[in-house]
């Protein structure tokens, strides 16, 4: 049978390029049509058989092209364990299409990407329903919603432990005084509604697994509980006893059930950070139109639509101060604690909180680009990575399930033929009920929503799961200088002044001020104190060596030597000392002779020598990797402490080291931020982008730090630390807690009522135990 398929296919540029792809598809067995439209960048292409749609990505990359990709996160239901994420990513990663699946069971949620033309999201949506896995949409996952699947789960369970309690109650008695037991009648009416009523989404849950040839741990409790309830009913209508297991089914549902709902308000909290930051955003915005403040919705503001900002308002877009002045609360979005000044030329943040002021801003971003989406998306995609010790634990979930089954038909087998079948069944029932597939699945998502969560609290937004890994067990750190351990802006350290002009600084500040030389900028900055000369000056910009500025007979220069040699002006020796060799030199003539010097440097953080002592006494290795020359690198270097200095090094000359260090010390940490400094982190094993840095690296970093402080790299080191120790904890006790249980079970050791509570608890603990990384505060510096 074959199959149509139009594509959009990128890296088309002329005739020749569609010549060359129609040419490679068509000498292919199975495509029987390949016609490629180069105005709209499509591939018109029949195959057969139709799964060989599945191959065409492979097939149109070997001729030097590429398919678009789209991609999405769909939240699902009835996702209930281990074996359910397994068998969502298999049935997926089969269609044809389908590029990358991953699924995410402390967030229920799907994170897919397919090529465009081959999938779509409405056949994923298909699959996904024809899996019992309906898609829910966006809308109805808010938090009312969640709480009432909250709400009705505890009263269930509630129900199913009221029903429960005479049986329970009355089975206790018997131990102690024989015959004391309910009639079978009432066992039967107090078990039936809690087996098939509250029970019924087992059913539902193990009928969707089995009609798609896998199973879950709905299977296991439905096993279970059917075959204590089915047994007890034989009993009961065809031996008339009273000595029946009604209570076992009754009490595992019920257990079972508020185990889940202790789970779901355990995983809801692990979320918070995340739904917080979505919440910090308000609805609408006070947009001036024709003189009048209007209310419109965020969705609809525009790049340069203007803005009222009052005190006590939450600010709801990304723009630029016009007027006013105010302090504005950054700590949700940044960890700064301190409110920060805004005025005129300022930036503020959508979600940050306005204090004190009234600010009149202009919209610089549309909705889309806000720096809050793009930090909700970042710790979205993290949440929904899956580490590579995760991949391991799914390959066990797949085979969990059936293994369990085996086990329990081979411990009723055993237990027959030894105790007899009433113990046999008790004994595999319990082996069906303790396994606990969620306890794997949870143990590792869990702990990285947690992470997420805390890191994005603290400043730390964490995009590479893998790479956070990574960290906890580096130890050697490169840093570029300018912009990471210094401030990233030129300021005054030192001037002389040889002039006896009264004047002359305020000329100077007057000239600087019409240049935006990072320079004069910092110029202007040392001399904020000075009065302004009302002398108006013809100012010239002399490209690469400064500003020739006249009045009248007056003339100053303000530039480097190489501008004062021009115009024939000596620096004698008396001019040149006590000039450091690692600053940057501005110097002033007026008209022909030295008039002042300003020396500039750009100043190293004062965090960073604490930051590189304590990454030493953690026996860490610190590199600097600058562009710089040895002298303005030795001083940071003494200045630091870092331990070794590359220098005079190009963007491609930065990767080439960190490729060296690679190879020489074995994992290596890069910490940057500008443009050159994307190709080292992208080679890196860990990258780490200073908040104030470009978008080019923040997006080739794995990991970004929301305020421009090297205090955040110790807070990241110890998040990542925390997080491999608590997953490694989650996954130790849900395999001991397995490798028991089951044993135990099998052997006759624990009731089916035991197991159950033992099951419900297995899976609460985990998610419990990720909950104490969301209470970790940071110890830097060391007490």
């Amino acid at each position: 049978m074959s199959s149509h398929a139009i594509v959009p296919v990128s890296g088309l540029t002329c005739a020749s390029c569609v010549s060359r792809l129609e040419k490679a598809l068509s000498g292919r067995e199975q495509v029987e049509q390949a016609n490629v439209n180069l105005a709209l960048e499509t591939l018109d292409i029949r195959v057969n058989p139709s799964n060989a749609l599945a191959d065409l990505p492979d097939w149109v990359e070997a001729a030097g092209f590429g398919l678009e990709k789209t991609s999405a996160i769909l939240t699902v239901q009835n996702i209930t364990c281990a074996s359910c994420v397994a068998r969502i990513e298999k049935v997926l990663a089969q269609m044809p299409g389908m590029d990358q699946v991953a699924v995410n069971l402390a967030t229920q949620q799907v994170r897919a990407s397919w090529f465009q033309g081959i999938l779509s999201l409405k056949e994923i949506k298909r699959r996904l329903d024809q899996l019992g896995y309906p898609v829910v949409e966006r809308t109805q996952t808010d938090a009312p919603d969640q709480d009432h699947d909250q709400a009705l789960l505890l009263r269930n369970s509630l129900i199913g432990l009221g029903l429960s309690l005479p049986m329970v109650i009355t089975m206790v008695v018997s131990l102690f005084e024989k015959g004391w037991m309910l009639p079978g009648w009432m066992q039967f009416l107090l078990t039936t509604p809690i087996q098939f009523w509250l029970g019924r989404r087992f059913y539902s849950g193990a009928y969707h697994a089995l009609k798609n040839g896998a199973a879950n741990m709905d299977v296991l409790v439905a096993l279970g509980t059917s075959a204590a309830y089915f047994y007890s009913l034989f009993l009961w209508l065809v031996h008339g006893t009273s000595h029946l297991y009604f209570e076992a089914a009754a009490v595992v549902i019920s257990l079972v059930l508020l185990g889940k709902w202790m789970e779901a308000r355990a995983k809801n909290l692990t979320g918070d950070a995340i739904r917080k930051l979505m919440k910090l955003q308000p609805p609408t915005a006070k947009k001036w139109q024709d003189k009048a403040l209007i209310s419109v919705d965020i969705d609809q503001l525009l790049i340069g639509d203007e803005l009222q900002i009052q005190p006590g308002d939450t600010i709801p877009a990304d723009a630029t101060v016009l007027s006013g002045e105010s302090s504005v609360n950054e700590a949700m979005l940044t960890g700064e604690s301190i409110p920060v000044n805004k005025q005129q030329g300022d930036i503020v943040l959508a979600g940050t909180q306005n204090t004190n002021g009234s600010l009149r801003v202009r919209v610089s971003q549309s909705p889309e680009e806000f720096r809050l989406k793009q930090i909700v998306e970042m710790v979205n995609d993290a949440q929904m990575q899956k580490p590579d010790i995760q991949k391991m634990v799914d390959r066990i979930s797949a085979v969990f399930v059936p293994a369990v089954i085996a086990i329990a038909i081979f411990t009723l087998a055993a237990q027959w033929w030894i105790n007899g079948f009433e113990v046999a069944l008790v004994a595999a029932v319990s082996v069906l009920v303790i396994a606990c597939p969620c306890a794997l699945g949870l143990a590792t998502p869990t702990a990285i929503m947690a992470a997420s969560g805390v890191g994005a609290r603290r400043g730390v937004l964490i995009r590479d799961i893998n790479q956070l890994h990574l960290l906890a067990n580096a130890g050697t750190i490169a840093f570029d200088k300018t912009g990471t351990l210094t401030h990233g802006e030129p300021a005054v350290i030192h001037q002389e002044n040889w002039s006896d002009s009264k004047d002359l600084l305020g000329w100077i500040k007057q000239i600087q001020l019409q240049s935006q030389h990072p320079l004069a900028e910092a110029m202007v900055r040392a001399l904020s104190m000075v009065p302004m000369s009302n002398l108006a000056f013809h100012v010239e910009n002399l490209s690469g060596r400064g500003i020739c500025a006249k009045n009248g007979e007056t003339r100053l220069l303000i530039g480097n030597r190489r501008l004062l040699e021009e115009y024939g002006v000596s620096i004698a020796a008396k001019h040149t000392e006590s000039q450091p060799d690692y600053s940057s030199t501005v110097w002033v003539a007026v008209n022909a002779e030295v008039a002042a010097r300003f020396d500039l440097t750009d100043p190293i953080r004062d965090d960073a020598p604490a930051i590189i002592e304590w990454l030493r006494k953690r026996a860490w290795q610190s590199w600097l990797l600058t562009g710089d020359h040895k002298a303005a690198a030795a001083v940071v270097k003494e200045a630091v402490g870092i331990d070794e200095v590359f220098t005079d090094l190009l963007p491609e000359h930065k990767s080439q080291t960190i490729e060296q260090l690679k190879k020489k010390t074995g994992t290596v940490v890069m910490v940057g931020d500008g443009i050159n400094d994307a190709p080292a982190l992208a080679l890196a094993d860990v990258s780490i982008a200073m908040g104030n840095g470009t978008d080019v690296a923040m997006e080739a970093a794995g990991l970004t730090l929301m305020r421009p402080q090297l205090g955040l790299i110790p807070e990241a080191v110890q998040i990542a630390k925390k997080t491999q120790l608590k997953i490694r904890h989650n996954l130790f006790w849900a395999f001991i807690y397995n490798c028991i249980g089951i044993p135990l079970a099998a052997l006759g050791f624990l009731s089916p009522m035991i197991a159950g509570a033992a099951m419900a608890f297995s899976s609460v603990s985990v998610v419990l135990s990720s909950l104490h990384l969301l209470r970790w505060s940071p110890r830097f510096p060391d007490k």
